[in-house]
């Protein structure tokens, strides 16, 4: 019954957050928007970040070259690997120990898992604020604003509560916000970022 019951709260909550978001962002939903609001299939369902891939320029590189200098990749993949290893070890235990059916060890396992992606994308967004710094480090102000508003013109907007839910990368304005201590973007493609 505990179980039904979150995963209903799951559903209210996840509708609530997509309502605010197409009023934010202006946006219409579609099937991705309803694919989302569902258990289990949500976690799965990828949110689109660009309109068009965003321009290859020096300072992209450089970003590039940041993640690779500071080993984010295999950072990345040992936290990643550490996730699984409690995932397998949680599904072990609900069906061994507690007995649970493996369809419903998924669904606990699917609620238990939420804040943990919360925790992942938080540290993903810290990588690529630390890529932005080493690029910004190395190429000046003018070289991150301009990459800053080239992004933004391809970046698909998101207010920052909706992408700590879903997204792996922090938007372009909390980026340029980070690096450049004010927003950059284009007025059409955020119309509103709160």
């Amino acid at each position: 019954m505990l179980l039904i019951v979150l995963l209903c709260l799951e559903v209210a909550v996840r509708v609530m957050i997509e309502i605010r978001e197409r009023r934010l962002s202006q946006l219409r939903g579609g099937l991705l928007s309803v694919m989302r609001i569902i258990p289990l299939v949500n976690d799965i369902v990828p949110l689109p970040e660009n309109r068009c891939d965003p321009e290859n320029s020096l300072f992209v590189e450089k970003h590039e070259e940041g993640h690779a200098a500071l080993h984010h990749s295999i950072l990345r993949n040992l936290v990643k690997i550490a996730f699984l290893m409690v995932a397998v070890w949680f599904l072990a235990a609900m069906v061994i120990r507690w007995n649970a059916s493996f369809f419903e060890a998924v669904l606990w396992l699917h609620l238990v898992a939420i804040p943990f992606k919360y925790f992942f994308n938080w540290y993903c967004w810290n990588q690529e604020y630390e890529a932005d710094a080493y690029a910004f480090k190395k190429l000046g102000k003018q070289a991150a604003k301009s990459a800053m508003q080239q992004l933004a013109v391809c970046e698909i907007p998101y207010s920052k509560l909706f992408a700590s839910i879903y997204r792996e990368h922090p938007t372009v304005a909390l980026r340029s916000q980070r690096m450049l201590k004010k927003v950059v973007g284009s007025r059409t493609s955020h119309p509103r970022t709160k």
